[in-house]
Parts: structure tokens; sequence; C-alpha cells
């Protein structure tokens, strides 16, 4: 299924990242604007004052000369200096004591309520009525001799508000002289000097670089996490796809890193265990072969035996032996088969536990070879027992390690020719016994020696049918003596054929008596002789 981009986690990372970058700039902004405006108020409310207080003052000494207030606002507005700029002059309004407006004047008749209403919504339309009000009682208490500051209200917080001081004027330009009157003065715009407007500019600026730079930083940082997730993606997919190998590449450290890192460990298990069961099914389809093949020789053989039985073919005593010998032979080998196969079920169901107990492996093999004495008479090869009386005891299954021996000497003699010899030999090295089986048949080819002990495995599968066996005996030799705890290898010996080795841990050690030597040297003779 296809993500779409404002699904992803990249681009909600993204966008999450810009809101708030965003927010928290936008926050900043409002307030940065706030205290720009407040400490712009403050100052223009007090240079007013300052001026409106100068104003006044002058006015009076004016009067004081004069003794005419309309002739001593004019002497005033005259002797002021000009500013270069003229939307920065203040709005004067001068009332005398009767409330009368004095400046400015447009004719006898002017109302002063409707003047002042004109002039200052001529200069700020939002002024509204409110204002007004409180401006003619700001006048009021002016005419008593109290000065007010105030302001007209804004409906914009980031508005500079439009201050409007109030004074009263009084003769000779000092509190104790008479009152004569009061002036006004109010900023003639509300709009903010160039200083502050270029300072808001800046921070409104700074405010789009840094949701921009928040953006690219977003961004980048969301792909250091998105791209080892899209990794994962992908190798998930190739895993759902049927190939078990997927890994993920990537260096991210963390979480993601570990993600990673267990998805590849759970990717390789994966992969092993699929293969192993790849192995066990082909060892499946190997296991019937090389059983419907066993089992189907020595059955046609006792069938076709017994049919001649049962039809009268054998005439003589020597007939009905050989043929009895035969069936034997061939119920002995379909019985080995089923060992081997109930042995290896031990193994691949991890139920194969020794029991173990004190043997001397001198005599256990002498158990073996007298079992297995047949066979080597028949095959014309000699078996020799080298392994010294006086070596230590081991502690293992004998059972078991009597079949190592038994699979061993009957894999030994399919491969050694008539007049050949297979011997057995051991010695202690350390804490180890190490026991070895050598014939002297051709040998095993070097390729084939990290195989022979795989299940099925033959060096020649053309004399299988010759051979004869399972194709488990290595694999349950080995199987047996790991679970010894000992380790088992093939090699080719100098001037014989092949031989197999192997080792046992040495749990206990007893040296035998002189008279259990002499006595087992003195029954190898007889039975030699």
């Amino acid at each position: 299924m296809r993500i779409r981009w404002w699904q992803s986690i990249r681009w909600r990372l993204t966008l999450g990242s810009v809101l708030l970058a965003l927010l928290a700039t936008g926050l900043l902004t409002l307030i940065a604007m706030l205290v720009i405006n407040y400490y712009y108020q403050a100052d223009q409310e007090a240079r007013l004052s300052n001026l409106a207080n100068d104003k006044a003052q002058n006015v009076g000494l004016n009067y004081a000369q004069t003794y005419n207030l309309a002739r001593a606002v004019s002497l005033m507005v005259n002797n002021q200096t000009k500013q270069s700029v003229q939307e920065q002059q203040p709005i004067l309004i001068v009332l005398d004591r009767s409330s009368r407006l004095i400046y400015p004047r447009f004719s006898t008749s002017d109302d002063k309520r409707v003047v002042i209403s004109y002039l200052l919504k001529l200069v700020d339309p939002s002024i509204q009525k409110g204002d007004l009000n409180k401006l003619y009682q700001a006048i009021t208490k002016g005419l008593h001799g109290v000065p007010v500051d105030g302001q007209f209200s804004r409906g914009y917080p980031v508005e500079a508000a439009s201050p409007f001081i109030v004074r009263p004027i009084f003769a000779g330009g000092v509190n104790s002289g008479a009152l004569i009157g009061v002036l006004v003065i109010t900023p003639r715009a509300n709009t903010l000097p160039a200083f502050v407007s270029t300072v808001g500019e800046a921070v409104l600026i700074a405010f789009l670089v840094v949701v921009i730079l928040a953006a690219l930083v977003a961004i980048l940082f969301s792909r250091t996490i998105t791209r080892p997730l899209a990794k994962l993606i992908d190798a998930t997919r190739i895993l759902a796809a049927g190939d078990y190998s997927a890994q993920v590449h990537t260096d991210a450290q963390g979480e993601l890193g570990e993600l990673a890192r267990n998805f590849n460990e759970m990717a390789a298990q994966l992969n092993r265990d699929v293969e192993e069961l790849r192995k066990q099914e082909l060892w499946r389809r190997e296991l019937i072969m090389s059983i419907t093949h066993d089992l189907a020789t020595p059955l046609t053989a006792i069938a076709g035996l017994g049919e001649a039985l049962v039809d009268g073919v054998n005439q003589s005593r020597d007939d009905y032996e050989a043929t009895g010998r035969i069936i034997v032979r061939e119920t002995l080998r379909l019985r080995r088969l089923v060992q081997d196969l109930h042995m290896m079920a031990k193994v691949e169901g991890r139920a194969l536990h020794p029991q173990r107990r004190e043997i001397r492996l001198a005599v256990l093999v002498d158990e073996v070879l007298a079992v297995l004495a047949p066979e080597f008479e028949r095959a014309h090869v000699e078996p020799r027992n080298a392994i010294p009386y006086t070596l230590p005891t081991v502690q293992v299954d004998a059972d078991m390690l009597a079949r190592v021996f038994s699979n061993l000497c009957d894999n030994a003699l399919h491969y050694t020719p008539a007049g050949g010899i297979v011997t057995i030999e051991a010695e202690q090295q350390d804490s180890l016994l190490v026991v070895a089986v050598t014939d002297t048949g051709e040998g095993i080819p070097s390729g084939a020696l990290s195989r022979i002990f795989e299940r099925f495995f033959r060096v020649d599968s053309a004399r299988q049918s010759t051979t004869g066996g399972s194709g488990l005996g290595l694999a349950i030799v080995r199987a047996i003596i790991e679970a010894h705890g000992g380790k088992v290898w093939a090699e080719n010996a100098q001037d014989a054929g092949a031989r197999i080795v192997f080792t046992l841990p040495l749990r206990a050690s007893s040296e035998p008596s002189e008279p259990e030597a002499e006595a087992h040297n003195l029954r190898r003779k007889v039975d030699g002789s």
C-alpha cells in the first residue's frame, strides 16, 4: 500500500516542527512588538509632558507681559522652533479660563467642542466619542488647576496609543500665579516613527527567516529518523517476498540502531531456521529414497528365497542352510536399518542421553570384535585391537560406544580389500583419550573428508548397492561422540587407508592391577591361538 506524503512520519515531523517554530517565533515576535510599543509610548508621553509644561510656562510668561492670552499664545507659536518634519508637530489647543477656544481660532463664533472634535477627527479618524468625553473631562480638571495625562483608547494592542496632555496655564509661568487658561497637546498622528517601524519590520523578517530555517532543520532532522525506517521498510518487503537474507545497513544510533540490529538478528535467525527446514525437507526426501532402496533389497531377497522354499527348488540340506543364512543376513540387515533410524530419531529429537558408567576401553573393543568376527572372516579382513589394557578407564555409555566401534568397523569392512587389516588403537593425551580406527583400503578423497559424517553421504554412491548400509552409520558415530563431550574427524593415514579419529574426556581414571593386566594379556594370547 502506497503511503501518501501527509501520512509519512517524515512530513509529520517536519510539519510539527515548523508549526512549533511558528508558534514560538510568533509569540516572541508579539512580545517584542508589545515591548517596543510600550517603551515608545512611555517615551512619547514623557516628551509630550515636557513639551506641554514648557509651552504652558511660555504662554504664562508672555501673558505677564501682554495681559492678553490670545497675544501670549501667538507669541509662543511664532517663537517656537519648527520641526523638520511637519507630521511630527503635535496638535496644540488653548482655552481660556471661561472655556473659550483661543487657539486655533477660525472665527469668533467657533464652538470649542465642534472645533476640538473636528481637529482630532481630521488627524485621527479612529477617535471615538468616548475618547472626546475623556478629553473634555480632563480639560475641566485642567481649568481647576489639575494637570492630566491621558490616552485615547485603541482596538489593536500593537498600535501605539495616542496620548493627550492637559496642563493649566498660570500667569507668570508659576503655579502661584492666577489661572488664565488650559493647554492641550496630543500627537498629530498615531503612526509609529521610522525607527520603531524599522525595528518592527526587522522582527518580522527575522520571524520569517527563523521559520524557514526551522523547516530546513526539521527536514534534515527528520531524515535521520525516516532514513533508517525506510531501510527497515524495504528490508521487510524483501523478507515478505521470501528472501530471508535481507539485512539493514545503517549507522543510526540509539533506539533506531538497536531496532535495525534486532531486525538483522531476527532475519539471520529466520534465514537459519528456513535453511534448516530446507535441509530437513531434503533429509526427509533422502531418507524416504534411502529407506525405500535399503528395504527393497533385503525384502526382495527374502521374498525370492521364501518363494524358492515354497516351490521346493532347494533339494539338499546344504541348499536349505545356504538359503537360511541369506535370509538371516538380510533380516539382520533390516534390523540394523531400523536401529539406525531409531538412533537418528533420538538424535533429531535431542533425546540422546548417555547412561555413563566406568568401563575399560580395551575390554569393550574385545567384545565388539568378538561379535563382528564372522563379518571379518567372511570379508577375509583381520581385526586388531591395539588398545593398551593399562589405559585409564572412561565413563561412557557402553552400549552407545559399542555402537560407535561397530559402525566404524562395519564402514571399514566395506572399503577394505581382502587380506587387509582394520586396527583400533588409543592413547592418552592430557585429559583426553584419543581413539583411532584405521583400515588399509584406498582412503577417502580429500573433498569428501569434511562430509562423510553427513547423513546419507557416501563417498562412492555407485557402490551403495554392493556395500549396503543406510548411510547413517558415521552420522550416528558423530552424534554419540558429541553427546559424550568429544570430537570426531576423518583423515587419511600415511601408507594406509582411511582413519577415523575421535576423543573422549577422561572423567575418572584408575590404573589396572598387575594381575588384571596379566590375565587380560593371557586371554588375548589364547584368543589369538
